[in-house]
């Protein structure tokens, strides 16, 4: 009976984890030096960044047309330029939001909102106004490029003589 319940309880424990481990395989994956090329070539397709694990070896992107993959190469050391802190310097230099999901786990969450923000009190009211004003200019402008990008999509779809 010992032996029925242990195997009870590995298959359903093995039919647990196989699905999470195979969610993580499902994404694809590109290299430090592959992302500083897309990172040049256009940064503002780029949606943010998410650190996660304790060291913050894992690190998923989200770009702005709804695309996630993980950079596959990141090495915690204090010379490589795969390290977490040279990939955090770089999205800083192309103002690429950055969220360290591991250390705000650890540290918590008081009065930090659930964007990972400081809430912000106001005042003054023409300054809240206008911070809502910049919130509403920065959505249209991600509107914008998900258009664009679209249109450059449908484009390169439907004729690529331009390219010649």
């Amino acid at each position: 009976q010992r032996r029925k319940l242990l195997g009870s309880v590995a298959s359903v424990a093995t039919a647990i984890l196989m699905p999470l481990s195979s969610t993580a395989a499902e994404l694809p994956s590109v290299t430090s030096a592959e992302f500083d090329t897309i990172l040049k070539d256009s940064a503002k397709s780029i949606l943010g960044v998410e650190l996660s694990g304790p060291k913050s070896e894992t690190a998923l992107v989200k770009l702005v047309d709804g695309t996630t993959f993980e950079i596959s190469d990141l090495r915690e050391s204090p010379t490589d330029p795969r390290s977490p802190l040279k990939l955090v310097s770089r999205c800083r230099l192309y103002k690429v939001p950055i969220k360290n999901t591991g250390l705000l786990s650890a540290v918590g969450s008081d009065g930090i909102s659930k964007s990972g923000k400081k809430k912000k009190s106001y005042a003054n009211e023409r300054v809240r106004l206008a911070e809502e004003k910049n919130k509403e200019r920065a959505e249209r402008m991600a509107q914008d490029e998900r258009e664009r990008l679209e249109e450059l999509y449908r484009m390169e779809g439907e004729d690529s003589s331009f390219l010649k």
